[in-house]
């Protein structure tokens, strides 16, 4: 590789007309947003390359959403390719799981600077400027279930110039992901490649900094799952020099989660205030960019009262209804797609649990439980104890709570703690 620095975009798991899971009750207007939503964010990341000047664009696979692809997703995908070849921008697409070569595609031309790999690993040169500058390696995933260890075959590949592998893979067998490809990150250093593009997983991450091992993420958020910004890497390369990527947001609607709770409130009042609150900071924290909020709502007070009146929260003309009242009208929109509830009524749970009763003999357990360190195990070794992992499918749902964060573990207990305790205080007179 020459002195001249390269530079180019790497996304993945564009997951083209992709629907948003877990809407429902959304205006027309704002549906018709959203099913827009991806394909407007992969036309961002192409506008950024070409604005940038970028040498050339890689896509590391799940171009689509389904093996079954729309025509309305196959036709945008190879218009957004020929922008990038009309602006001498070379694009290479490797396939993954939900795009593998066997499904089915409308039989058409690629434009003349982009390259889909094929089910074998291939090596192709990447001339810019009329000079060699180094290779572009990549595989295609030739049905979707791909169980090999794939980046062992990139081994020995490495050539002059600058190296790039673009693979959709499972690196270390990261959780909440299917294992496809599965491959350790000891496997691609081994490659000697300079870049290595990933795809498959849905959060952007650098793996390693030399070389660069790159996980994108997913263009666009479409569940309360992929929350926050998603985009692009914008990677900069030069001999003998350590690589540069950047994180670029192309992304057109965010999923937002936000908390609020109750401790503490005397009125109604300070309640509306706070949810007013929460949808201003979450318009300002995106940069006017629209989002769809998942509120959830928790604590102790008086204000649990005025949320179990029956159909304050989703009956017509609730609390539902009534934030998302106009939010349509605007280009910074702040939908809020659901509302999660767990409060209790405003009791002293020290005095409670000091109580000579189940519920009293219940926040003991809780405390201990609580005091016997990561939940996460603890919640697991319920599970088995029970017998409950016998009887439904056990790996998602491990997988499931070992994703969890320590905080939404702790929120997990407080919700799990005040549904049950509002059921036993009913039999305890004077509470």
């Amino acid at each position: 590789m020459s002195g001249r620095k390269i530079s180019f975009v790497h996304c993945a798991d564009l997951h083209l007309d992709s629907p948003f899971s877990g809407l429902s009750d959304i205006s027309p207007s704002l549906g018709a947003f959203l099913r827009k939503a991806t394909f407007r964010a992969f036309e961002n990341a192409v506008t950024f390359a070409l604005k940038k000047g970028a040498d050339f664009f890689l896509v590391s696979g799940d171009v689509y959403d389904s093996e079954d692809r729309s025509v309305r997703a196959q036709v945008f995908f190879l218009e957004q390719l020929r922008r990038l070849s009309g602006g001498g921008i070379p694009s290479f697409i490797a396939a993954g799981n939900h795009d593998s070569l066997s499904g089915w595609e409308a039989d058409r031309d690629f434009p003349p600077l982009a390259f889909r790999f094929g089910p074998g690993v291939e090596s192709v040169p990447l001339v810019l400027g009329g000079e060699m500058a180094g290779t572009v390696h990549g595989f295609s995933y030739p049905v979707r279930d791909v169980e090999e260890n794939v980046a062992l075959r990139f081994a020995g590949r490495k050539g002059e110039g600058v190296n790039i592998a673009l693979l959709h893979c499972n690196v270390g067998g990261r959780k909440g992901h299917e294992n496809y490809a599965p491959c350790s990150l000891d496997d691609l250093r081994a490659a000697g490649m300079d870049y290595w593009a990933l795809g498959h997983v849905h959060g952007a991450e650098v793996l390693c900094r030399d070389p660069l091992v790159v996980y994108p993420g997913t263009i666009q958020g479409r569940n309360i799952r992929e929350t926050g910004k998603k985009g692009v890497f914008y990677v900069t390369l030069s001999a003998g020099e350590p690589g540069c990527a950047e994180f670029v947001p192309c992304d057109v609607v965010r999923w937002r989660s936000g908390d609020i709770s109750i401790d503490g409130m005397e009125r109604d009042e300070e309640f509306f205030q706070a949810v007013s609150d929460l949808k201003e900071t979450v318009r300002r924290e995106n940069g006017r960019l629209p989002a769809l909020l998942r509120l959830s709502i928790s604590g102790r007070g008086k204000i649990h009262g005025l949320l179990r009146r029956p159909g304050f929260l989703r009956g017509p003309g609730g609390l539902l209804e009534t934030v998302n009242e106009g939010e349509e009208d605007r280009p910074d929109f702040i939908f809020t797609e659901e509302i999660f509830e767990v409060t209790a009524p405003p009791l002293d749970l020290d005095s409670l649990a000091a109580g000579s009763h189940f519920a009293g003999d219940f926040l003991k357990e809780v405390r201990a439980f609580r005091q016997g360190g990561n939940l996460r195990d603890g919640l697991k070794n319920i599970l088995r104890e029970r017998g409950i992992l016998d009887r439904i499918p056990s790996r998602e749902v491990l997988d499931v709570i070992d994703s969890l964060s320590d905080e939404d573990a702790e929120l997990l207990l407080d919700r799990g703690t005040f549904s049950a305790l509002s059921g036993l205080l009913e039999g305890i007179d004077g509470l």
